[in-house]
């Protein structure tokens, strides 16, 4: 039996049900056995037929259906896990265990409100399974109903008291409610009882950061480079924190892209701080900020993301700059840092040939389908154009369309106050964001929700309007309207989660008041 279970861990199907049809099929063991080597080797039904008999032989034992997602994924053929899952849970309808594995498989699809309905399922079969409660916390927070989905973590960290995920996830819920000392609490029990877990390290680090509390910080935010899809050059080179007199002078720092193009626009404004310690900088960049990039400093070195890594002292991702030079709510530097083509900025201006008073609008993100579970925040940091139409009610403007990716349809059939920006949509036309930043030059302002132009805006020194999330990003900090990093932005944030009714009219009253972009920015600066 150790035999064949090694054949399957091996992936040798053939070999394994070779060896289990040559046994005694009499024993649960070997059919369950050749029930999993059978779905390995493609014939599902088959399989599922004999892993049903035999969960029905040991009712008192987890359905042998559990282990085949697995299978299934290491084959390829992991749209036949449904089909499985959903057998077994025929078979045996009262399984808790089954119901969460539908459940997980769903919520990894995008499919929250079955896999809400089998969480919950599985919860009222056996209250006392803290995985259920996780989960549903979990799937709540997708949904938008944070409360709820506080209330499911902190039970199924009351029922498994030594799970750190199960803190952990807590102090999430907690700090997206705004319940930052509460979150902390938890995010301390995770990392005490799991001090080498990143994800739970990265979690305290943003509940921190959240507060403002950048010193605390940012030490256990580089916990994110453990995470998958970071950088893999050794930590040993990792440039270090330059408080402690670390000498830059004729070293090179090799700077990599992580993965937020907003990201890397914040966080540029250390680089050439980099250059006055004497630091010769390399500029890994993707390609929609390469030319941008350029205008940082005339002697950076800008290299496509894709090229070879350079020869280096130090490399330093964007996003651990702050940590490098420890910064904190007091010393960031918040001069315009990034700055437009003056023959580009000409160009759009004289294609777009407004009047009135010009303003940019971006009303939504990238999903970033690349990312496990990026789509669901994408969804609530995002709105729809027709949520803007109350905008029609202030005259004498000049809308530009900055809106990129699927959004931009929506300018097809575009709300009333819209309707003149279809005319003006330049952003087909856009190279990358040096052209972005060309046209925002020629604007008065840009209402934007959390999304890259708002960094672009504010790295140029443009005043930006930012329609926020009620659950908020880290960087914007809770607890105030305006923005320590970026000091002509000013936040318009939700209320009630999805409700994008009140920062709306916030802005659309500032537009009213005032007659001319000069009012306007008098009043927010």
């Amino acid at each position: 039996m150790e035999r064949l279970a090694q054949l399957i861990a091996e992936r040798k199907y053939a070999a394994a049900i070779e060896r289990a049809t040559a046994g005694d099929l009499g024993c649960c063991d070997r059919r369950s056995l050749l029930g999993l080597a059978l779905a390995g080797a493609g014939d599902l039904k088959a399989a599922t037929q004999l892993l049903n008999q035999v969960a029905l032989e040991r009712p008192a034992e987890p359905h042998p259906c559990l282990e085949l997602p697995a299978i299934l994924w290491s084959c390829g053929r992991e749209e036949w896990i449904p089909f499985c899952l959903l057998s077994a849970l025929a078979a045996r309808p009262r399984s808790p265990l089954v119901a969460l594995a539908l459940a997980r498989h769903y919520r990894e699809g995008g499919q929250n409100i079955d896999a809400l309905r089998l969480a919950r399922h599985a919860a009222v079969i056996l209250p006392s399974l803290a995985e259920a409660h996780r989960l549903l916390g979990w799937i709540l927070a997708d949904l938008g109903d944070l409360t709820t989905s506080a209330q499911h973590s902190e039970r199924a960290a009351d029922l498994d008291p030594l799970d750190a995920a199960a803190w952990s996830n807590l102090g999430v819920a907690l700090t997206d409610l705004g319940r930052h000392a509460e979150g902390y609490r938890a995010h301390q029990f995770a990392v005490r009882l799991a001090p080498q877990s990143a994800r739970v390290r990265v979690n305290r680090a943003v509940n921190l950061l959240a507060q403002g509390r950048y010193q605390e910080a940012w030490d256990d935010f580089e916990w994110r480079l453990e995470l998958p899809n970071h950088t893999a050059l050794p930590r040993a080179t990792l440039l270090p924190n330059l408080e402690g007199g670390v000498s830059l002078a004729g070293r090179t720092v090799l700077m990599t892209h992580e993965d937020g193009l907003g990201d890397s626009i914040q966080f540029a404004r250390f680089v050439p701080m980099l250059e006055r310690l004497g630091a010769r900088v390399i500029l890994h960049a993707p390609p929609p900020l390469e030319r941008l990039f350029r205008s940082l400093s005339p002697t950076v070195i800008i290299l496509p993301d894709t090229a070879a890594v350079p020869d280096h002292d130090y490399h330093c991702p964007y996003t651990s700059l702050p940590r490098a030079f420890r910064v904190n709510l007091d010393n960031i530097p918040t001069q315009p840092y990034l700055f437009a083509d003056p023959a580009l900025a000409d160009r759009w201006k004289f294609r777009l040939a407004l009047t009135g008073r010009k303003i940019g609008l971006v009303w939504a993100g990238q999903a970033r389908p690349w990312i496990a579970g990026y789509g669901v925040l994408d969804g609530r940091r995002s709105m729809k154009l027709l949520d803007l139409s109350s905008f029609s009610a202030a005259s004498g403007i000049s809308w530009v369309s900055l809106q990129k990716g699927p959004a931009e349809a929506e300018l097809a059939d575009p709300p009333e106050f819209a309707r003149e920006m279809a005319a003006h949509t330049p952003m087909r036309e856009v190279r990358d964001f040096a052209d972005t930043a060309a046209i925002i030059a020629g604007l008065d302002m840009v209402i934007s929700v959390d999304t890259s132009v708002a960094h672009l805006a504010g790295a140029l020194g443009k005043p930006v309007l930012l329609l926020d999330r009620f659950d908020t990003c880290w960087r914007w900090l809770r607890n105030r309207n305006d923005s320590p990093w970026y000091p002509r932005l000013r936040l318009f944030r939700q209320t009630r989660i999805g409700d994008w009714v009140a920062p709306v009219n916030q802005i659309l009253n500032i537009l009213l008041e005032h007659n001319d972009i000069s009012g306007v920015t008098k009043t927010l600066c």
